[in-house]
């Protein structure tokens, strides 16, 4: 608050009055009037201006609608604020609005009345526009009002007019109005419609059909208010005089500025923007305004300039100006400044046993603040550290040692120890039970003073960083605790010292808050605030938002309730929230901040004076914070209001806007989606909290802090839902989330009916393929029997021309050297035997070439033949036995030929070699495969001779693998685990069996030969 100015001119009691005035005001500096008043004192102030990014500029009207939004009618057309942006309003017709001179909002929508003539109604989405000229005056216009039959009126340059909901209606003598022109426009709490010309003020009581003159002159009127009183007020823009209407005519009083706008604000108070000398404010309008309490402000002291149009006092009761270099907030503070110099900033606090507060910092010595009267001493600044003791002594120390007060004066106690150094501090004290003072000094470590005498304690640790503590307290049972950093407290109870660290829970850092108040023990630092239940200590989870971060002190508050101070601010944690979020773990903790920009100032030069805030006797918590000392009541807080819910203002697809008011269909590979969004709380924007989750994608809640965007990128195809959620952090319940689905088209390549096309085509590719694939391996089989063919053709034609020729011819000759003997030679008749056999064997031998010319040729089967075979095994004692599952069927001549000479081999192998005495042959005839298999109980096969290569120097297993190879067959041999050899041959049955193999080849790879051909 200014110094109240005197005029050149003043009486004796006046000028006596103004004296006192600046006694008062030197005294105190910016003392709280009275409650109710609630000066700019008590208000934060916050401006934003052109310089800002999107900041607004010649702002010259306001108005809030009922969605909470703040309008600003601006040289450069409409702006809506939300507390964070503003967002340039464009009309649906693209039709540009220029100045806007007036705002009227309403619950159906805003009316907008622009400099250039014509008004504008804002209904949602859309919008009315009314050229002026029919019905509506032309010039500027200068304000709306709405009476209680829901007639807008409007003020132009040119006129007055009313609207009916259709159309606009002039207004003039006919109606009592007789002036040229209509400058302001006003309807009252009781129902009377007021209105001023460029001379006149004119009043329409409720229900009446005419207007009547207010006796009184005026010079161009620029605001009509409305007293608490129900007195009506006129500023005049150009002349220094205010209006007010008494006994039914205008009552003028000279004041020092002419005036652009009126306000009365909730409590009384009377607000006056003017035209080059900024803002003021008055405790009350009377008929003569005292200026004794008058207010000030002008941009010396921060306003955003010093010319000013609207005001306006929001639902909440903010106060907004609009000037020419852009808006000023005044906030209603939630914390009561104390009558203390302006510039204490981060002072020592302590509360004597009487209810005084002391304070202390690096600008100011040592004070008292006993009700309303301040006591002030000086000695040896700075003071880092106050404590109170039992009796009423405050103890206070810094570099220059320690000093003893009490309400009577202070006194010199003690140096520091002579091995401080001249810069070294006081972090932290406490009183003992005994009286004595215990001192944690800078770099020494904890120390007793008794008298004047120092005792040094030893270190707790060998950690250079726990050195000294950085606080200290006492509870009720007179146990001394000390924080040290890096999570170790020490406690001292007689001769019992006692150490607490990590072992027992404890993970808050430094520790650099405590409190013990009715039995519990609470304990703040570094990273958090932790709860001590005799035996251990539990860390509360707090939101990992930087708010609990480096906490200087703990307050208990109203009904259990915790108050904690740190670098960030001042924040309230209720009590029941306290106890669930000790119950439950990761429950989201409520709580209040009160102080967001009261935070503790931390000088890297110089240790922080603590404590930094205290509890009073009455209640009441002092706080000491970077913009001074100011104290809160916690049991008349007020209740949290209602958290506001969430609205989704803009939706943004690749750098396009997208309507909200049609379900939302994303075009397929959208590559950037961006959602706006925001929460109307003007009075505390940045109060706010968001989370915000995309259902679909999303793993978890996504905490957005105060950020208003969600940006996603390469969403795929489907169906989504994102839902963000606000969190006030006045502690009152969340509102639900706001919910925006949408979905995002697929690609066409991504669609179900591309994907039947495209599935036939792969089918069709892996079925060709694999036609191709069989087919080349049957060609290259084919390839081998034929080659194989072929070969048996070559054999039997030299086996025909030479071995069974000559074999023939050696017969003749024994057959005639036998018929030389007498027929009862015994050589003869061995003879005769012998030839016998040998025509067997000639006409087996026949059949062996008619075979391998004849491969088609049928014969009497596979099982026949080895069951022949075995009877030719002339070995006593062998048991030799063929076996046949399945149903026999002929196999390919080839695949019958190979089958058997592997057989034929594996039986005298087990003869010759293993000396085997049974031989069992199972031939097995599956649908899908054929089987030949041979066991013996042999003297069994080494394992290392049952691969292809076989064993060296001999080539029966070798040969066996190669016939196998050459028909496709799978080939083993392995030793039986109770003894003896198995010799297995394993085809696929469409190779094996003929009727399957000439079948096959026909589908897939023709005729193999002219004469197949042709059958």
């Amino acid at each position: 608050m200014n110094p109240p100015r005197l005029p050149e001119t003043a009486s004796l009691p006046a000028l006596t009055r103004r004296c006192c005035a600046w006694l008062l005001a030197g005294a105190l500096g910016m003392v709280a009037l009275t409650s109710q008043a609630e000066p700019l004192a008590l208000r934060e102030h916050h401006r934003w201006t052109n310089a800002d990014d999107d900041g607004p500029n010649q702002v010259g009207a306001l108005a809030q609608t009922t969605d909470g939004y703040l309008w600003l009618g601006s040289d450069d057309g409409l702006l809506r604020f939300d507390g964070f942006n503003f967002i340039r309003y464009l009309p649906g017709d693209d039709q540009p609005l220029g100045t806007v001179a007036s705002l009227l909002a309403l619950d159906d929508g805003l009316w907008v009345g622009l400099r250039a003539g014509g008004a504008r109604l804002i209904e949602g989405p859309t919008s009315r526009y009314f050229a002026p000229g029919q019905g509506l005056p032309t010039g500027p216009l200068y304000g709306f009002a709405r009476d209680a039959d829901g007639v807008i009126w409007a003020a132009a340059h040119d006129g007055l007019a009313r609207f009916d909901g259709q159309r606009w209606h002039s207004v003039g003598e006919a109606e009592g109005f007789a002036g040229h022109g209509a400058r302001a426009v006003f309807v009252d709490r009781a129902g009377a419609t007021w209105t001023a010309s460029s001379t006149r003020l004119y009043q329409r009581p409720a229900g009446a059909q005419r207007f009547q003159e207010v006796p009184g002159d005026l010079d161009w009127a620029s605001q009509i208010a409305q007293a608490a009183d129900g007195t009506i007020w006129v500023g005049e823009r150009y002349v220094n005089r205010l209006h007010h209407v008494a006994q039914q005519r205008l009552q003028s009083q000279v004041v020092d500025s002419p005036i652009n706008g009126l306000l009365f604000d909730r409590r009384g108070g009377l607000w006056a923007s003017t035209p080059g000398n900024g803002l003021r404010r008055y405790e009350t309008a009377g008929e003569q305004l005292d200026d004794l309490y008058e207010e000030r402000l002008t941009s010396a002291q921060g306003l955003s300039a010093d010319y000013l149009w609207p005001l306006l006092e929001d639902r909440d009761g903010t106060v907004w100006a609009g000037s020419s270099g852009g808006l000023d907030r005044f906030r209603l503070r939630e914390m009561t400044p104390a009558p203390l110099p302006a510039d204490t900033l981060n002072a020592a606090l302590a509360v004597s046993s009487d209810g005084a507060l002391w304070a202390a910092s690096n600008h100011h010595a040592l004070m008292r603040l006993h009700g309303k009267a301040l006591q002030r001493w000086s000695i040896a600044e700075p003071v880092t550290s106050l404590i109170a003791g039992r009796d009423g002594t405050v103890w206070a120390g810094g570099p220059h040692g320690i000093w003893r007060g009490t309400p009577s004066g202070i006194q010199h106690q003690a140096e520091l120890p002579p091995e401080a150094a001249d810069d070294t501090s006081i972090r932290a004290m406490t009183v003992g039970a005994d009286g004595a003072l215990w001192v944690s000094i800078n770099r020494l470590g904890l120390y007793v003073l008794r008298g004047d005498s120092w005792q040094a304690l030893p270190h707790p640790s060998e950690a250079p960083s726990q050195v000294m503590p950085v606080s200290a307290s006492s509870d009720a049972e007179g146990r001394l605790w000390f924080g040290y950093r890096d999570n170790l407290i020490v406690t001292y109870q007689g001769d019992e010292v006692r150490q607490w660290g990590a072992a027992q829970g404890l993970d808050i850092g430094h520790v650099t808050a405590q409190l013990h108040h009715e039995g519990a023990d609470w304990v703040g630092g570094q990273h958090g605030l932790a709860r001590f239940d005799g035996q251990r200590f539990q860390t509360l989870q707090l939101p990992d938002n930087g708010q609990f971060d480096n906490l200087y002190a703990i307050l208990p508050g109203h009904g259990g309730d915790l108050w904690v101070h740190g670098k960030a601010g001042i924040i309230q944690l209720p009590a029941a929230e306290l106890r669930r979020a000790l119950d439950e773990p990761g429950y989201r903790l409520r709580y209040r901040s009160v102080g967001l920009d009261g935070s503790l100032a931390n000088d890297p030069y110089r240790v922080l004076p603590l404590p930094t805030a205290v509890r009073g006797q009455n209640g009441r918590l002092w706080f000491s914070t970077s913009a001074g000392v100011s104290w809160i009541d916690p049991a008349s807080q007020p209740p949290a209001p209602p958290v506001p819910p969430v609205v989704i203002e803009a939706v943004q697809v690749d750098g396009a806007p997208q309507p909200l008011t049609a379900p939302l269909n994303l075009p397929a590979a959208t590559q950037r989606l961006v959602i706006d969004y925001t929460a109307l709380n003007l009075r505390a924007p940045q109060s706010l909290a968001f989370r915000y989750r995309l259902q679909g994608y999303d793993r978890d809640w996504i905490e957005a802090g105060r950020q208003r965007r969600a940006t996603y990128t390469g969403l795929p195809a489907g169906s989504y839902r994102f839902e963000v959620q606000t969190f006030d952090q006045s502690g009152a319940v969340p509102a639900a989330p706001t919910v925006l689905a949408f979905s995002v088209e697929p690609v066409f390549y991504l669609r179900p009916l591309f994907y039947l096309p495209l599935g036939a085509a792969l089918l069709f590719g892996l079925w060709w393929l694999h036609r191709r694939v069989v087919r080349r391996d049957i060609q290259r089989l084919q390839l081998r029997l034929q080659a194989q063919q072929a070969e048996r053709e070559r054999i039997a034609r030299e086996l025909h021309d030479t071995l069974l020729q000559g074999l023939q011819g050696l017969m003749l000759r024994f057959q005639a050297a036998a018929d030389t003997l007498p027929v009862e030679h015994p050589a003869r008749a061995r003879l005769e035997r012998a030839l016998d056999r040998a025509d067997e064997v000639m006409n087996e031998g026949r059949e062996r070439v008619q075979a391998l010319r004849l491969p088609g040729a049928p014969g009497i089967g596979l099982s026949a033949e080895l069951a022949q075979f075995g009877q030719m095994l002339d070995e006593p004692g062998l048991t030799f036995a063929v076996q046949v599952s399945g149903h026999k069927r002929p196999l390919h001549p080839l695949v019958h030929d190979e089958a058997y000479r592997i057989a034929a081999e594996a039986i005298g192998n087990a003869v010759r070699h293993a000396v085997a005495r049974r031989i069992e042959v199972r031939l097995v005839y599956g649908g899908r495969r054929f089987q030949l298999r041979v066991d013996d109980d042999g003297q069994g096969i080494a394992p290392d001779y049952t691969a292809a290569e076989g064993r060296p120097g001999r080539w029966g297993i070798r040969g066996m693998h190669e016939r196998a190879h050459a028909i496709g067959a799978r080939f083993t041999v392995q030793q039986l685990v109770s003894g003896g050899t198995r010799v297995q041959l394993e085809l696929s049955a469409s190779l094996a069996y003929a009727d399957r193999t000439s079948s096959f080849w026909r589908r897939w790879l023709g005729p193999r030969s002219p004469t197949e051909d042709k059958a």
